[in-house]
């Protein structure tokens, strides 16, 4: 899409652009919350995205993933924000995205493959007369504090505009509620946008909203004003030793191989263990769950991780996962111990170790879903500070142990 001129000033908003029992003055003002904006967020597909960022040890796709996903979460639950779109092609682009009940809901569609500019189009269409704003999809550092400041300041003007860390990109634009949509991202946005009529509204230099991440450089950067959960579990998966993931007093979780289906044919495999489940594994699904293991430490830089005792005797498993409760996909841990290692504390050494690792990377909760006759499982959660969400239990019909952290 091609902007169309508009004149410098376009300015702070006429007291008849105020919607009634808003505050009035120069537009808005005062708390974003009155504002209920729209927020699009624009998402290039993963195997397209971030193609000059190469990190040693993460996949890049991946990698781009858990910054959108980042990005999106944050604005989710950014005060003063009605509803998130997301435009794009990826499928993923939200998954793990987690759906907080008191957040703003997040809902994707189609980008018309024709530009930034298209793709934002897209997502305000049939938002005309409500407060839009369009953010980039790649600031792994947003926090919804920080958005929300910046939204209370552009609520005061027509058209307003964030500029980058470097002062001539942009990295959000807004328009008020009866204005027609006007965009022009891309290299030298900002001044663009300033043609346009937009009013710059200032940020910190340090703040997650300046910081787009397209290089290495500019990751790091943002990693040291401190990235989301899902870029700081793929940064911390890179840097783990190959030999531990996590070690606690009597135990090391590193990541599972090939070579490790006996000892997990044999634990998926037994009877007592799998109690719960369908039915013991068989080997070939014992090789598929190490398989998909892998496949989610590539992806999501964690996953269940293999746990032995300090000299070396194989114990279960036990780790991080994405799994589905009804409509969302939310942050589990889970275990299984081998029966000769059981009732020894075990389980609770090292899911306490998972949850502190959740912790240190920034997630804000956890929880454990259990078969609703699983007594013991039930204990090790509350061990290590679960209590049951009675809600959810009802509506999924298992046991749901859930805390924040």
């Amino acid at each position: 899409m091609t902007p169309v001129d508009m004149p410098v000033g376009d300015g702070p908003r006429a007291t008849g652009a105020v919607r009634p029992g808003a505050p009035t003055g120069e537009g808005h003002g005062g708390d974003a919350a009155d504002a209920d904006w729209i927020v699009i967020v624009p998402v290039k597909p993963a195997e397209a995205g971030k193609s000059r960022l190469a990190v040693p040890g993460i996949d890049r796709e991946a990698l781009a993933r858990a910054i959108a996903r980042d990005t999106i979460a944050a604005v989710a639950r950014t005060p003063g924000v009605a509803r998130v779109i997301v435009v794009s092609s990826d499928p993923d682009a939200a998954a793990t995205v987690a759906g907080d009940p008191d957040g703003a809901p997040v809902e994707i569609v189609g980008d018309p493959g024709e530009g930034l500019d298209a793709a934002v189009a897209m997502g305000v269409a049939g938002f005309s007369g409500r407060d839009r704003a369009a953010l980039l999809g790649d600031l792994p550092a947003l926090r919804p504090d920080e958005l929300a400041s910046a939204l209370r300041s552009a609520a005061r003007h027509r058209r307003a505009v964030v500029g980058d860390a470097e002062g001539t990109g942009s990295t959000l634009v807004t328009a008020s509620g009866g204005l027609a949509w006007r965009s022009a991202f891309g290299a030298g946005s900002f001044g663009r946008h300033r043609k346009l009529g937009a009013v710059a509204v200032t940020a910190p230099t340090a703040s997650g909203l300046r910081r787009d991440v397209d290089t290495l450089q500019q990751l790091r950067t943002a990693e040291d004003v401190g990235v989301g959960p899902r870029t700081s579990a793929l940064l911390h998966a890179a840097r783990s030793e190959a030999d531990a993931v996590l070690t606690t007093a009597r135990l090391r979780l590193r990541e599972m191989t090939e070579d490790d289906l006996d000892e997990m044919a044999a634990l998926l495999g037994d009877p007592a263990v799998m109690r719960y489940y369908p039915a013991p594994f068989t080997r070939e699904q014992a090789a598929a769950w190490i398989e998909r293991n892998r496949s989610r430490y590539r992806h999501d830089g964690f996953g269940l991780w293999l746990v032995e005792d300090h000299d070396g005797a194989f114990v279960g498993d036990c780790g991080l996962t994405w799994q589905r409760l009804g409509t969302r996909r939310v942050l589990e841990v889970g275990y299984h111990v081998a029966p000769r290692f059981q009732r020894r504390g075990y389980a609770s050494e090292a899911t306490a170790a998972a949850r502190d690792l959740a912790r240190s990377l920034g997630f804000s909760e956890l929880r454990a879903l259990i078969h609703p006759h699983n007594a013991a499982s039930t204990r090790v959660a509350t061990k290590i500070g679960m209590h049951r969400d009675a809600s959810e239990s009802a509506l999924t019909g298992i046991t749901v142990m859930r805390m924040e952290l």
